[in-house]
């Protein structure tokens, strides 16, 4: 979400091109020019086709899909036919072109085999060759027309994929969040849109092959009559089988995805939430949760492929059956045919081959596969948006509420009765629990479970409870779309208490905010949240308790200068736990027991307080001070200019690309978790078992079809008659039975190889996770969670199905080229040398193109982070997306990331098609050189053994052809295995140290010049730290906003890094292993993580705990509202509700050592009291650090250090420090 100008990008030469020279993709020449000078770049990367823009097509989907329903009859086929099917059609009529060569081939190829025959004194040496140059012809057109039709193919999946992420993501900006967890949108994004592309091509490739099959079928009726009825009868009987086991993946297909939404929503929750999981030592128990859904969800992924290679093995089967059932059956109804009507029967049939054995199983395979697609993507386009009713009628803004609230069982939460919300200051309070949170999503309509009437006129803006703040600079995550105003910008700024703080930043309001603003401070996090809301033009501001992260003097100065001053004469409803900034409001409205309790002027009656019981004296001595000076930030000149305020544009996805070839320790790796090398030559020997019983089966139909040939002429003498009538009862018993263990062998190597698959899969995505959640917490500054998930979406999609399927069709190919080779070199030795020579030129052809290819699909790669993180950004911020209405603003960014993607995927997949059309140059070299040396000694050939090196030649073209393709496209796939090996192989956290028995025992804490920066080029955050804490000493450590308060506990429980010396009971703790460390210290975050699951497994994710102790802590935090620990955790849990469940994570862990950072920070009196009893009760006998804002329980800590800058400049009891004049817990007390 950065709103910087694009990069301006070259015109694609595509569209500069002669149409006759873009036939032979002449327009890649620039491309391969580069590629081979230099390393790709993002730069190098063309403007995307009108016609592949993500606006268009987005606007496209979205006003059909308006369309339909408004029609009621919203479907996700006829979307697709609506707004591609005229494009689609196109490409379907150029079919006529491989139908009419599948007519015409096999007649050419009859009329020149028929020359070497006996008695082919019909046919001229010169009738041969022109025959043999029609040939080469027709071959020659199919080659230029394959690559082109599969280019179109290509470019309409990439449409496809682009439009309907634009709608998802346009979809996701209109609905509820609550209806759609996030990881299953960015499951749709990365594999359900995902299979657009597969289905485009899969069931074109049907289609094609039905035209074909058609064809073919009238071609076999002129030459064998109505035995041609066999060929659709065994297609049939293949759809059928295929149809039967798709309806099990189809099964199979949706529980995957199902465990795959699961993984994602878990693995994204552990990744914003990574320092609660490395403080609390949960990783091993999130790898262990992780790999049960994984096991689960590769079960099902297996299941798929080994049903998938089932199809294509039954089908194969049934196609090798075919030629051998029509033979069989010409003699059994005593149907004579020569040598050139059963090598067109092989024609024909090799014509339709590969549609039998591969597409028309894939395309069924898909089709059930799309079918559950369209029934997920379908779900979430059809839930209903949330349009805004509010009234934007700036002349008179006003709320009006006579309504109760309900909860999800419609049990009223809320009675609100006549309640008129006017100008001015209008505070929200109320114990926790009550609903004051849940009374602004209702007026921004984020919560809609509502009955009665409710009036909202005037524009809205919002400041989240929970700052939200995306990867983009400071200054645009103010400016949020909205056009920049210096004026206004920079008094924000200044009412925010920021100008100061982005003076002290290195590159001011440029500085890149980091995934949910890692980089940043809770306060300066809250700054800037309340900055983006007030720095919109607004009638109505909604402020859900955007003050309580801020210290008092901070606090302050933002409520008068910026709420109460700034906002004067605007309706500001403030949702607040403190009686000062209540007192200081216009009007209050107190919930309380799921009703309104009042609703009145301040000034005229206050509101009873339950809270304020339990204040104990320090409430009375503060009511009567008075602020004697101000404490406020430096004054500051509004015309300072920001330090390097530049609109130079920022990357703010940026990745470390890999250059060059994959390195061999990437395919060594993948190997190994295969299951090893011994495992995968034993697949390649069962491979190769199984080509040399299919070079077997040809080799057996060459010579039974010289029998044949020798049976149909009358020109033999008795004895030739008898062995050609033996050869052919022979080949009648042995063809059957070769079939048949072919198929079995293949069966028993694909469910071999996918179980290895399928273990390998898991291990290496087990790997990634384990191997991420513990390494340094630099990485996760340095690296966004879009791009992290990238790893576990698309490159396991990868690694999951893609990988696996190539790799095991390439060793197929492998062995396919090799037999078919030595095969054509049993007929002649001469055809060795051609072989030889072309592959010599298809290695050199690959060598030139696969480090182009390889840059450009890790291209393709890097260009979609953006998009996974984008979504997955917005997701967190709907609420104030919405209520700053800047929809369309993130649509046109989002559509930007998007079209550098499309762009990226189109110039790979045009390059990819130039090198597949140079490769393809095999079949007519090979094809020239064996008419030419068939004529020169015609005299030595058999029309059995032309047939047989014609046909064989069609096949090695097609098994070379595919060989080279899947090698190439095995090393742009394994890039996604190279992309996850490098995350498993960061550095990672120590385990190495002294593990002690019964420590610590005293809990003494002694800092020793303690120094930190988080980055070697930055300044410490920390600047020579020395200080001790004695056993059972209550600390609070106090200070200003990014003093490095939360900084100085990261040292203690070795999240960073950091200079010098940290001693427990007189144990460098850089001596222990940093697990043993943790496990011995409890944390309580200022930011409460709580995560999808049970409340067992929040409170206790490792299991290591009884439910007695469980049900005591709950107890101790007066956790009333869960009756069992196996309830499910709501999403609308109140901020003070999760906080209590974080405490309770610290109460059952029993450690000697606690630390509460900020934990009372966002909550209202009443639970601070509570947290504050449970430190002094609960954790008696422990050494407690607290992190304090709010300072009314100062008095009850033993010992105060006040930090400021990264230094501590005051430290010792409070009581006397509260008594220094001019000291800064002083002034920070007085200001509360």
């Amino acid at each position: 979400m950065d709103f910087d100008k694009p990069y301006k990008k070259s015109t694609n030469p595509e569209r500069k091109g002669n149409w006759f020279l873009n036939l032979f993709f002449i327009y890649t020449k620039d491309t391969f020019v580069k590629g081979c000078r230099t390393e790709l770049t993002q730069n190098d990367i063309y403007e995307v086709l009108p016609e592949h823009k993500s606006q268009t097509l987005g606007n496209k989907l979205e006003n059909e899909w308006k369309t339909q329903m408004d029609e009621n009859n919203a479907s996700i086929p006829i979307l697709l036919w609506k707004c591609f099917g005229r494009q689609y059609l196109l490409i379907l009529i150029s079919l006529v072109i491989p139908v009419t060569m599948t007519l015409t081939q096999p007649k050419i190829l009859k009329k020149f085999i028929s020359y070497f025959t006996p008695r082919h004194n019909n046919l001229s040496r010169t009738d041969a060759s022109l025959y043999g140059v029609l040939l080469i012809v027709v071959m020659l057109i199919r080659r230029v027309y394959q690559y082109n039709f599969h280019l179109r193919l290509t470019e309409l999946g990439i449409q496809l994929r682009t439009g309907f992420t634009s709608l998802i993501y346009r979809q996701a900006l209109k609905i509820n969040p609550t209806l759609v967890e996030n990881g299953k949108m960015i499951n749709l994004i990365t594999r359900d849109v995902s299979e657009f592309e597969e289905a485009i091509y899969k069931i074109t490739n049907l289609l094609r092959d039905l035209t074909k099959l058609v064809a073919a079928c009238f071609l076999l009726y002129t030459e064998i009559g109505w035995l041609f009825l066999i060929l659709p009868t065994i297609v049939l009987i293949s759809i059928f089988v295929n149809t039967c086991l798709a309806v099990l993946v189809r099964k199979f297909k949706l529980k995957s995805l199902k465990k795959t939404d699961g993984r994602y929503q878990i693995i994204k929750e552990a990744l914003s939430a990574i320092k609660v999981i490395k403080m609390n030592l949960w990783e091993e128990s999130y790898e262990k949760k992780i790999a049960k859904i994984r096991n689960e969800e590769v079960h099902f992924i297996r299941n798929v492929n080994i049903l998938f290679f089932l199809k294509l093995v039954l089908s194969e089967s049934i196609h090798n059956a075919s030629w051998y059932i029509i033979v069989a059956l010409s003699i059994w109804f005593k149907i004579q045919s020569n040598a050139g009507t059963l090598f067109l029967i092989m024609n024909s049939l090799t014509f339709v081959s590969y549609g039998l054995k591969i597409n028309f199983p894939t395309a069924i395979h898909e089709i059930a596969t799309l079918i559950a697609v369209f029934k997920r993507i379908g779900k979430t386009l059809r839930i209903k948006s949330d349009e805004s009713y509010v009234d934007e009628n700036k002349l008179s803004p006003r709320i009006k509420l006579n309504l109760n609230i309900h909860t999800a069982h419609n049990h009223t939460l809320i009675n609100l009765k006549k309640c008129n919300i006017v100008r001015g200051i209008t505070a929200v309070t109320g114990p926790i629990g009550s609903g004051k949170t849940l009374l602004l999503k209702v007026l921004t309509k984020e919560y809609k479970n509502i009955e009665g009437d409710l009036e909202v006129v005037g524009s809205i803006s919002y400041a989240s409870q929970e700052p939200w703040l995306f990867p983009s600079t400071i200054k645009q995550n103010i400016l949020f779309g909205s056009s920049y105003d210096e004026n206004r910008y920079l008094e924000v700024l200044g009412v925010c208490a920021l100008l100061e703080e982005l003076r002290l930043l290195t590159d001011g309001d440029s500085t890149i905010v980091t995934d949910g603003g890692a980089n940043l401070s809770k306060g300066q996090k809250a700054r800037i949240n309340l900055a983006r809301a007030v720095y919109k033009e607004r009638d109505i501001y909604l402020l859900d308790d955007c003050l309580a992260s801020l210290d008092a003097i901070v606090a302050d100065l933002v409520f008068e200068q910026c709420i109460k001053t700034f906002l004067k004469g605007k309706i500001v409803i403030l949702v607040t736990p403190s009686i000062k900034y209540v007192n200081k409001s216009d009007n209050v409205i107190t919930l309380k027991n799921g009703a309104m309790e009042n609703s009145h002027p301040v000034h005229s009656k206050s509101p009873k307080n339950e809270g304020t019981k339990s204040m104990k004296y320090i409430e009375k001595d503060k009511a009567k001070s008075k602020t004697e000076e101000s404490f406020a930030e430096d004054n500051v000149d509004h015309e300072t200019p920001l330090i390097k305020n530049t609109n130079e544009t920022r990357e703010l996805y940026t990745e470390t690309k890999v250059q060059g070839k994959v390195q061999f320790d990437t395919y060594k790796n993948y190997i190994k978790v295969n299951g090893g090398m011994v495992k995968i030559v034993l697949v390649l020997l069962i491979t190769g078992i199984i080509q040399f019983l299919k070079s077997s089966i040809n080799k057996m139909e060459s010579v039974w079809i010289n029998a044949e040939q020798v049976l149909f002429s009358n020109a033999t003498t008795k004895e030739i008659y008898i062995e050609a009538n033996q050869k052919r009862h022979q080949m009648l018993i042995l063809l059957p039975i070769i079939i048949s263990s072919t198929t079995i062998l293949m069966l028993l190597s694909t469910c071999f190889f996918y179980v290895l698959a399928a273990k390998a899969s898991r291990k290496l995505h087990n790997l990634l996770f384990s191997n991420v959640v513990r390494t340094f917490m630099q990485f996760f500054d340095n690296n966004r969670i879009g791009i992290i998930l990238n790893r576990f979406s698309e490159d396991i999609l990868y690694i999951d199905e893609i990988v696996p399927l190539t790799f095991f069709q390439l060793m197929g190919y492998f062995a396919g080229t090799v037999g078919v080779i030595i095969l054509i070199a049993t007929v002649n030795a001469t055809f060795l040398i051609p072989c030889v020579l072309i592959n010599i030129y298809m290695v050199l052809v690959q060598m030139f193109y696969l480090k182009i290819g390889n840059a450009l699909k890790r291209l393709e790669f890097l260009t979609r982070s953006p998009v996974i993180g984008y979504i997955n950004t917005t997701l967190d911020g709907l609420t104030t997306i919405r209520t700053s209405k800047i929809q369309d603003t993130l649509r046109k960014e989002f559509d930007q990331h998007q079209n550098l993607y499309a762009s990226s995927s189109y110039m790979y997949a045009c390059c990819e098609k130039a090198y597949l059309f140079l490769i393809g140059a095999d079949q007519i070299i090979l094809l020239i050189f064996a008419i030419i040396l068939f004529l020169a000694i015609d005299d030595k050939m058999t029309s059995g053994k032309v047939g047989l090196v014609l046909s064989q030649i069609f096949s090695l073209s097609s098994a070379q052809h595919f060989f080279y393709r899947m090698m190439t496209r095995l090393e742009n796939q394994m890039i996604t295995v190279e992309r996850v090996l490098e995350y498993t192989k960061q550095k990672q956290e120590s385990k190495d140290g002294l593990v002690i028995e019964h420590w610590p025992k005293e809990c003494e804490i002694r800092f020793k010049d303690v120094s930190l920066s988080y980055k070697s080029d930055q300044d410490h955050v920390l600047k020579h730290l020395n200080f001790a804490l004695k056993n059972k000493q209550k600390v609070a450590i106090v200070g200003r906003t990014g003093s490095g308060k939360t900084s100085l506990i990261s040292t203690l429980v070795r999240l960073y890094d950091f200079e010098g010396n940290i001693f427990i009971d007189n144990v460098d703790i850089k001596t222990l292993p940093v697990d043993f460390l943790r496990s011995k210290i409890s944390v309580v975050t200022q930011e409460p993580s709580i995560f999808s699951g049970t409340l067992r497994e929040n409170v206790d994710p490792t299991g290591q705990h009884s439910d007695d102790d469980i049900w005591k802590a709950i107890s101790t935090v007066n956790l009333s509202l869960f009756q069992s620990l196996d309830d499910k955790i709501d999403t609308n849990l109140s901020i003070c509700e999760k906080q209590l469940i974080c405490v309770c994570r610290a109460l059952v862990r029993r450690n000697k050592i606690v630390i509460f950072d900020e934990s009372n920070a966002s909550v209202d009196s009443d639970t601070e009291a509570l947290i504050q009893k449970i430190i002094t009760d609960n954790f008696a006998e422990c050494t407690v650090i607290a992190i304090m804002h709010k300072l009314r329980y100062i008095l009850d800590f033993d010992l105060v250090l006040v930090v400021d800058k990264g230094v501590i400049i005051e430290s010792g009891d409070p009581s006397s420090l509260l008594k220094k004049k001019n000291g800064m817990l002083s002034n920070l007390f007085k200001r509360q």
